[in-house]
């Protein structure tokens, strides 16, 4: 089994045609994509794909919202980090693609792998055990770092200007499969600063948004778990980071909001752009 989205798949298909976007790939792309998010990547396989159809699926995914992408990413992760748990050859081959440097440590059956090649692959050094500019990890820590970075393979998405009139069709079909339903009675919700909040926002300034946004649900009357789904894709829409914004602190902004009610303080109105707990 060769990861599509490793280094030694792409150059496994160097040299051969390039992948057409052909209605029979972009079927199955779509039906892929489809399963994957309706399971929950649960009844998908990681290795449905090879490297070509991976790319038609990355093609369709550029042209969905931010959240889709996002949520596709995240279950398509968790399918190899399962497999990267189950086979730790297939898992310390693309290990070693990431980080050249890396060693297995014997005495403790964990790993080492150099700062700077840590940092370059765009890991966080904040919570890190770190002596002497080397990075020390557990079995498992090293297969959430991998999962990782299948999501942000995942996330580079092409750019392509002209792409066929199928591709865009199965993109608009699962966007509007998968699209958050929001009650028509809606009104904060749908105002324009809430929108562009829900498209995910950069680190910095996520906190204040989230608490605008959880806002908007109370006073749009929806229920607590309509509000959590919302505020769950809020959460996948924010770009990548070093310091992710969780669903977790998502989550207790909500629940703390539905608890306090309309008593809550003038803290949920603020612009400001800081960050205080992400």
């Amino acid at each position: 089994m060769i990861p599509p989205f490793s280094e030694k798949a792409r150059q496994a298909v160097q040299g051969q045609m390039e992948f057409s976007l052909d209605a029979e790939s972009i079927k199955y792309a779509s039906q892929y994509i489809e399963a994957t998010l309706r399971s929950r990547g649960r009844e998908t396989s990681a290795d449905s794909l090879n490297v070509k159809q991976l790319a038609v699926c990355k093609a369709i995914l550029s042209l969905c919202p931010y959240t889709l992408i996002a949520r596709f990413s995240d279950y398509y992760s968790m399918l190899w980090a399962k497999v990267f748990r189950d086979n730790e050859t297939e898992a310390l081959e693309f290990a070693k693609e990431i980080f050249p440097s890396l060693q297995l440590q014997p005495a403790s059956g964990g790993f080492t792998v150099t700062v700077f090649e840590y940092l370059n692959a765009e890991e966080s050094i904040s919570l890190a055990r770190i002596l002497n500019g080397i990075v020390f990890l557990s079995n498992e820590e090293l297969i959430e770092v991998l999962a990782r970075q299948v999501k942000r393979r995942i996330l580079t998405l092409p750019s392509q200007p002209v792409l066929p009139e199928e591709v865009k069709q199965a993109a608009l079909q699962l966007s509007k499969q998968f699209a958050v339903l929001i009650p028509r009675s809606s009104k904060q919700l749908e105002k324009q600063e809430i929108k562009l909040i829900r498209l995910g926002v950069s680190e910095g300034g996520r906190f204040y948004a989230c608490m605008k946004l959880v806002r908007a649900c109370f006073n749009d009357g929806l229920s607590l778990e309509e509000a959590k789904q919302v505020t769950s894709e809020f959460v996948k829409a924010c770009p990548p980071s070093k310091n992710p914004f969780t669903e977790k602190e998502a989550l207790n902004c909500l629940e703390w909001m539905y608890r306090k009610g309309r008593s809550g303080p003038q803290a949920f109105e603020t612009s400001g752009r800081g960050e205080t707990n992400a």
